[in-house]
């Protein structure tokens, strides 16, 4: 298992002293490409592959590790590739993920009865895929220096007839040297939803969205590190700023992409365990 990422900071959003800029021909609220509202959403009022193509200038040189689209109405079969360059030509890629798409493979083999569509090839059904946001990442093997993100976009099976993309995700990411502690709990739902039977004995529900956490220990932490990203991140982000979160990078793409949200971070006191050792509880909880 690889080390949890948080990924941080998201270079695509607007510092105090940089504003990153987005060009598209054709694009509608481009400005919501680095907006901090997670459900505004640019809009391209097409599918042609030239016409969806953008191009997001971070204003200066930038390091990045992590890619990502959490919010988008990407199809079955839609796929999407951006190249990290260093000029503005585009000619210069340090990072390319070439074309990748939202849906794989999302039940790995043996986990579904025969019976099942979708044991044929692991594929949601378009039924099943409708209206739901998988996150399309990609985790660099090696880090990567520049300015521009080229980012192609190949909607031309979307039944919609547009394209919506919300937020860009090119940020490095926090990690630590040693992994996170035995017992830590990975991603998984929670419904926050409440139920009450009337004393007549019917069952009413007031049903909410269920969102994704996860809770972890960092136990190894040096004062560099502590001091270092976690405690950036935790002053810069508080505990209302979301960032993009990634359980295990070296899962199956099955698997990663259940585990990698939006979300916020609430991160504990830490605790000195022993002589430049440090202890810092991490929780995280999915934003929208």
């Amino acid at each position: 298992m690889a080390n949890p990422k948080l990924c941080f900071p998201n270079w695509t959003l607007p510092t105090s002293i940089v504003t990153p800029t987005v060009s598209g021909p054709g694009w509608i609220d481009l400005q919501n490409l680095h907006g901090e509202v997670l459900s505004e959403m640019a809009r391209y009022p097409g599918i042609d592959l030239a016409g969806t193509r953008f191009v997001i200038d971070l204003g200066t040189l930038r390091n990045v590790s992590v890619l990502a689209i959490p919010f988008h109405n990407a199809g079955l079969f839609d796929k999407a590739r951006i190249r990290f360059c260093t000029d503005a030509a585009l000619t210069d890629a340090v990072i390319d993920t070439d074309w990748q798409e939202f849906f794989g493979v999302i039940y790995p083999y043996g986990t579904l009865d025969p019976t099942r569509v979708e044991w044929i090839d692991g594929r949601m059904t378009a039924e099943d895929a409708a209206g739901y946001m998988i996150p399309w990442v990609y985790v660099a093997p090696v880090a990567g220096i520049g300015r521009y993100l080229d980012v192609q976009l190949d909607w031309r099976s979307n039944p919609a007839g547009y394209v919506d993309i919300g937020q860009i995700v090119a940020s490095p990411a926090i990690t630590s040297v040693y992994n996170i502690s035995y017992g830590a709990n990975p991603p998984f739902y929670v419904d926050p939803s409440t139920k009450t039977r009337a004393k007549g004995g019917p069952q009413f529900a007031d049903q909410q969205r269920s969102y994704r956490v996860a809770n972890m220990q960092f136990d190894w932490l040096s004062g560099d590190e502590l001091y270092g990203n976690f405690y950036e991140m935790v002053r810069r982000y508080g505990s209302t700023k979301p960032l993009f979160y990634i359980y295990d990078s070296d899962a199956p793409a099955a698997i990663r992409q259940k585990q990698s949200f939006m979300c916020t971070v609430d991160a504990g006191q830490p605790t000195c365990t022993n002589v430049n050792l440090n202890s810092l509880p991490v929780a995280v909880e999915e934003a929208f």
